[in-house]
């Protein structure tokens, strides 16, 4: 008996509604309709999004029209429909960002229910075409409509459209979509884009010129360029060194690998070489205030935005980022300051499973243990570039103090049990006079020297905390009162707890900044106490604190001698 073929339904509807779910963002099905530009030769690609009547930017769901303006090609009617066509001709030309014909369809309808487009190809414009997912459901068939532009159109279409050729997509039937806000979609578009098509933007032949911008109802708006941004900094204002440890900047990126990986597929089959290359990073840290970089160079560290969702391998299709931060299995959450390239092309998405919207692929465990014994030597020197940029960190710089006195500048240092009074009884004058006499003789020996690099007119910021051996050999602190500053504590760096325990802390790490804290809190009680409780002899609280600190000190003395590996003890291994 001869073999019989039945011709299958297809539920159209169903079908539209399920490609529209294939996983897209609004940003990434933006995106996919912008790789159809793109191909499309276009220079000029213009994103808008324009938010239905009494919505902002902050409200979900509020757009009410997507467009993408493109300066490329343009089509003709029939090339139009052939563009709706569910797998859409394949016939690309190589190393195109399109892949199976769908990415206008899904990436369209997961935006609103409605696509439409209208294109002018060498000054001929064509209809307007929609792809109406009501329309296919009450017909239940893959149908387009077509209408003739009116007079009106054909002006709004033209303005929109200056070049000779070029197509306008547009979305509508969005509010039906529950979508994130187009804050969310636009603030990723603007901080993405730049490195998703950095090769394109920065093409000295064809640059391509990306612009987004956000319409409130019935109103223009002014578009925003996309900059390039190479994410390895391989062309930046430091381009990346040769790695040798001996020289180390801890301010420029370090290329680590460039070769070409040929994946062994076992099968007889080749493909073509994949691009790899590798650039390690400076701790981010070494941006922060407590850094010992210049400020110049703090800017050049910090523009590098490392840390875990910039780290990781980045791969390129065709020069077009699909995959931004992967970690493939291969690098671990703390190694955030290495970044991979890979190049692929359209002729490695069957061996690494590149799906429909271009966005996830996966790398078999073969390939993949090949792949991670390649990085294997780069990443044990990214490790290495952490380390020596963390000890940096730890480094005593001479600014002992200085992050304390910054972040206790707001912080009032009244006695609870005066805030109440109002100007201070003579005797409690009295005695701040004292101490501000004392302070003064003080001062004078341990202000720290100006060396021109201060603040405004060369002068020093007041110190709450210092450090000088200029304290009595059994305090382990002595407190102050600046008649203008307020309390300021000077501690002892012959004290073995100093010594020991303190000195090697990084001047600003919280560590120190805390015992700092605490130190200064028990300076401005004695300082208080001293000053307000009048009621009793000055003499006679001298005494008790006196024997409060000798105990203090012996205490910590005592502490010290029996632990003095502690920190040895606790540091991190390697």
């Amino acid at each position: 008996m001869p073999d019989t073929t039945t011709e299958i339904h297809v539920h159209a509807a169903r079908l539209c509604q399920a490609i529209a779910r294939i996983g897209y963002e609004p940003q990434t099905a933006l995106l996919d309709i912008v790789d159809n530009a793109v191909t499309a030769n276009a220079t000029k690609v213009n994103i808008s999004l324009h938010l239905a009547p009494g919505k902002t930017l902050k409200n979900r769901n509020s757009v009410l029209l997507y467009q993408v303006v493109d300066n490329g090609l343009g089509m003709t009617n029939e090339e139009i429909v052939e563009a709706f066509s569910l797998g859409t001709n394949g016939d690309y030309r190589p190393h195109s960002l399109s892949k199976y014909g769908m990415g206008l369809k899904s990436a369209g309808l997961s935006l609103g229910t409605r696509i439409h487009i209208v294109s002018m190809k060498n000054g001929a414009i064509s209809q307007r075409h929609t792809f109406d997912l009501d329309l296919i459901e009450r017909e239940n068939k893959f149908i387009v409509s077509s209408s003739a532009l009116s007079p009106e159109q054909v002006a709004h279409y033209s303005s929109l459209q200056s070049d000779n050729s070029g197509t306008i997509v547009e979305i509508d039937g969005c509010e039906r979509i529950n979508h994130q806000s187009p804050n969310t979609t636009v603030k990723k578009l603007e901080e993405e884009m730049g490195v998703i098509y950095e090769k394109f933007i920065s093409d000295p032949c064809r640059p391509v010129d990306f612009q987004i911008r956000v319409c409130a109802a019935n109103e223009d708006a002014p578009f925003k360029h996309i900059s390039p941004l190479d994410i390895l900094f391989l062309n930046g204002p430091r381009p990346p060194k040769t790695w040798d440890p001996a020289t180390y900047d801890y301010i420029s990126p370090y290329l680590l690998l460039d070769e070409s990986w040929k994946p062994d597929l076992g099968d007889g089959k080749t493909t073509p070489p994949i691009k790899l290359k590798v650039v390690a990073f400076p701790q981010d840290a070494l941006s922060n205030s407590n850094s010992p970089l210049a400020p110049a160079d703090k800017e050049i560290v910090k523009s590098y935005k490392v840390g875990r969702p910039n780290a990781g391998f980045f791969i390129y299709r065709n020069e077009r980022l699909i995959r931004w931060g992967d970690m493939l299995g291969i690098l671990g959450k703390d190694e955030f300051n290495i970044r991979i390239r890979m190049d692929i092309t359209e002729e490695h998405d069957d061996v690494l499973h590149v799906d429909v919207t271009k966005q996830r692929f996966e790398i078999d465990d073969e390939l993949l243990a090949r792949l991670r014994r390649i990085v294997d030597e780069p990443r044990s020197i990214a490790k290495s570039i952490m380390k020596l940029c963390h000890e940096l960190l730890k480094k005593p710089l001479g600014r002992e103090g200085e992050k304390f006195s910054d972040l206790s500048e707001n912080v009032t240092e009244d006695d609870p049990e005066e805030m109440a009074r109002g100007t201070p009884p003579t005797e409690v004058l009295e005695r701040q006079q004292q101490q501000a006499e004392e302070a003064d003789a003080v001062r004078r020996v341990t202000d720290p020297k100006n060396d021109g690099a201060g603040a405004l007119h060369g002068s020093v910021p007041f110190s709450k905390v210092r450090y000088t051996s200029e304290v009595h050999y059994s305090r382990l602190w002595t407190a102050y009162r600046d008649a203008k500053e307020g309390v300021f504590v000077c501690i002892n760096t012959a004290h073995p707890f100093y010594t020991e325990f303190m000195r090697d802390l990084a001047d600003n790490s919280p560590s120190r900044v805390l015992l700092e804290t605490l130190i200064f809190g028990c300076g401005v009680a004695e300082i208080n106490t001293m000053g307000n409780l009048y009621e009793i002899e000055i003499e006679i609280i001298k005494s008790v604190f006196e024997r409060f600190h000798k105990n203090c000190a012996t205490y910590l003395a005592n502490f010290t001698s029996e632990n003095i590996n502690l920190i040895q003890e606790y540091a991190p291994q390697e």
